[in-house]
């Protein structure tokens, strides 16, 4: 029994070579527009991070906020920039867990993706009124 690799493996020391996975068009395009086109699968954990930050966000735009909002309406003035500041720190959250999803070469990452796609629509709507509000101020 020989004990040197043939062109079935590779020998002792040597990495084997790793093919770049098949790619649709779109997949490509999104990895693009994400700025991850060539980068190694990266764990999902870091993402823990994002969804802290994330829930919090949340429970202070969708709990505190409507809950102080008499208190808050007395001191208008910082409401709405304190909701657009909210929003657009959202939308940067909402980012780059996208691309850690996408880093990950996760299988859900194109579900993962239309929620982020409709999460980031919506702020971009609340932002456009808020915007307004401040504006017409």
């Amino acid at each position: 029994m020989s004990t040197q690799a043939g062109p079935a493996g590779p020998s002792a020391g040597e990495e084997p070579r790793r093919t770049p996975p098949q790619r649709s068009t779109a997949e490509r395009i999104a990895r693009a527009v994400l700025r991850v086109e060539n980068a190694e699968p990266r764990a999902l954990m870091p993402m823990k991070g994002s969804l802290v930050i994330s829930a919090i966000r949340c429970v202070i735009t969708y709990a505190i906020i409507p809950a102080l909002a008499p208190i808050i309406s007395g001191i208008g003035v910082l409401a709405t920039p304190l909701s657009l500041l909210l929003s657009a720190v959202a939308c940067v959250m909402a980012v780059v867990s996208l691309r850690r999803v996408w880093l990950a070469d996760w299988s859900g990452r194109w579900g993962y993706t239309v929620f982020a796609v409709v999460v980031l629509v919506l702020l971009v709507v609340v932002m456009y009124f808020d915007v307004q509000r401040l504006l017409a101020a």
